[in-house]
């Protein structure tokens, strides 16, 4: 897997937020940069919807169910990175 390819687009990489965090081709900490830009990039497609540049609210649903779940495999996995680093 590319990592540049990656990090630029994650949505065309992955499938979903889900399956990045099950990749046995990334470690932690690339996963966690993926899903920042992943979040990043969908909090600016918010953006816009909410400066009347998209239209389409089925898209803007999407958008929003999509920064939901990456948010929350972003979390799971400071969690655990937090676990490891209180444990050594």
């Amino acid at each position: 897997m590319d990592i540049d390819i990656a990090m630029k687009n994650p949505a065309g990489t992955f499938a979903t937020p889900e399956a990045l965090s099950k990749s046995s081709e990334l470690t932690t900490e690339q996963k966690r940069a993926i899903l920042l830009q992943w979040k990043d990039q969908l909090q600016q497609l918010q953006a816009a919807d909410d400066e009347g540049i998209q239209q389409n609210d089925a898209a803007a649903s999407t958008t929003d169910d999509l920064l939901v779940r990456v948010t929350s495999v972003l979390s799971r996995i400071d969690a655990g990175l937090k676990r490891v680093s209180n444990s050594g």
